[in-house]
């Protein structure tokens, strides 16, 4: 006999990015971020992403980003450090472009207790489609899965994520982006199906 509990969670991720290119290869970015969950009356994830990206040409990239933030678990409040390295692969047809992303992220403090795939070590893979034939607007939806990296998890999949999001232009130099995410943490109980508003900033400096 098996018993199965699931829960409907409504949540929002505000974030705001600056972004500085440095020659015509490197970009530095600083995103600083919140997150809400249980229905938005709870604080759960507050950090900053510091991070370096290196344009090898059109269709490769390769990253590294530091987060430090706290996590908030509605009992604990406790600190969170992170590092993260990657590669993007990126093809464009006109209008469209197609990206994918695999990530490999440490955990330099976190509770194993935590079963947050933001701050513990996980192995991330996302495909994004993106449409850019709109005057100053973009269109983007994404799948994202995660996978576990430890002694006692190979490689175990532990979460998955869908986004949809529209970004539109403010100026040369400005961006607003709206969007929907909804994931499933596969390492909770009982598990969560998660509802998330996107709401996103970015100033190029």
């Amino acid at each position: 006999i098996g018993l199965r509990a699931q829960t409907k969670d409504a949540g929002l991720w505000m974030d705001v990015g600056f972004s500085h290119d440095v020659g015509e290869r490197f970009e530095l970015t600083i995103s600083p971020e919140i997150r809400f969950d249980e229905n938005l009356t709870r604080w759960s994830r507050l950090f900053a992403d510091a991070a370096i990206e290196y344009k090898h040409n059109k269709r490769i990239a390769l990253s590294a980003a530091y987060r430090a933030g706290v996590a908030n678990d509605g009992v604990y409040i406790d600190g969170r450090h992170r590092m993260q390295y990657g590669i993007g692969l990126k093809e464009k047809w006109n209008d469209w472009s197609v990206q994918f992303q695999s990530r490999i992220q440490f955990a330099l403090n976190a509770a194993w207790s935590d079963a947050a795939v933001d701050f513990n070590t996980t192995w991330r893979n996302r495909l994004t489609v993106k449409y850019g034939g709109l005057k100053k607007t973009d269109l983007a939806t994404s799948y994202e899965i995660f996978n576990a990296v430890s002694a006692y998890q190979n490689l175990a999949f532990t979460n998955w994520r869908w986004t949809a999001q529209i970004a539109r232009k403010i100026n040369k130099k400005q961006s607003l982006a709206l969007g929907y995410l909804i994931q499933r943490d596969l390492t909770a109980s009982p598990q969560h199906l998660d509802y998330v508003f996107l709401l996103s900033y970015k100033v190029e400096l």
